[in-house]
């Protein structure tokens, strides 16, 4: 190879890793202009150990019920008017003291369903 020629290669290298090593020594520089601390994940981490760590609400106690009261479960009644019987949900019954029951009122045939 043409000395010239050569010589002419190496300063074409040479300003290459020059400019290298610029960037690199600029790239590091601005590498350590971050402000050290939490990282951006680190303080999500944070934030979520954070609210997992918090106390829950507790619901509040519900009562017991009345002693005077008792459950009917689902059934099927009878109704005039439905030969199949009338479905009536679910529902408490009161009774009083003297012997009376407070209960809602008595499914109609033509607002609930009709048994078979």
């Amino acid at each position: 190879m043409n000395p010239e020629r050569r010589r002419g290669t190496l300063k074409a290298m040479g300003r290459r890793w020059l400019g290298c090593a610029a960037a690199a020594v600029i790239l590091a520089g601005g590498a350590m202009s971050v402000p050290l601390g939490s990282t951006t994940t680190q303080r999500a981490v944070d934030q979520m150990n954070a609210s997992s760590m918090r106390g829950v609400p507790t619901p509040p106690v519900r009562s017991a019920p009345r002693a005077d009261t008792v459950w009917v479960p689902d059934r099927w009644v009878s109704a005039p008017g439905a030969p199949g019987g009338v479905f009536e949900p679910g529902h408490w019954v009161i009774y009083t003291p003297e012997g009376g029951r407070i209960s809602p009122p008595p499914p109609r045939p033509d607002v609930f369903p009709q048994g078979p």
